[in-house]
């Protein structure tokens, strides 16, 4: 037979779980903060005060595939920062955005390796905002089909 006293409890501590987990997601959401990126803050640019993130900070790819980078620029208080110009210097390849200006606080582009070689080799992405420069690594291996 089943005790009616443990539903009460397990109800109870549902709700409580519930609540906690609410009120753990809401104050992200209230200072409307949108999908920052986490890991290292590099910074603050000069004069802009601006804060830099860059993920992802290492790449390993096929010399076919095309990765993506995204660099988000905040203030102080972690909030995204608009219109703010964000220029790319790969080593090689082709880097492309479809702006070069924050929107939502964040430029997001694409890699191409250079054409030509099969060898494998480390190419380089710098991301600049203002005065602070971020270099990506960018570990590029030939494709492998059919073994």
């Amino acid at each position: 037979m089943i005790s009616a006293k443990p539903l009460p409890l397990l109800v109870a501590g549902t709700l409580v779980c519930l609540g906690w987990l609410a009120w753990s997601i809401a104050p992200s959401a209230s200072q409307g903060r949108g999908s920052q990126l986490a890991g290292h803050r590099y910074g603050p640019t000069t004069p802009g005060g601006y804060y830099v993130r860059v993920e992802p900070r290492a790449i390993t790819m096929a010399n076919i595939q095309r990765p993506q980078l995204t660099v988000a620029v905040e203030n102080a208080t972690g909030q995204p920062v608009e219109d703010v110009l964000v220029t790319f210097t790969p080593s090689e390849g082709t880097f492309t955005t479809s702006s070069s200006r924050t929107r939502g606080g964040t430029v997001v582009g694409t890699f191409v390796a250079a054409s030509g070689s099969d060898s494998p080799r480390t190419a380089f992405l710098v991301a600049a905002v203002e005065d602070v420069e971020v270099t990506v690594f960018i570990d590029i291996v030939p494709a492998v089909f059919g073994r």
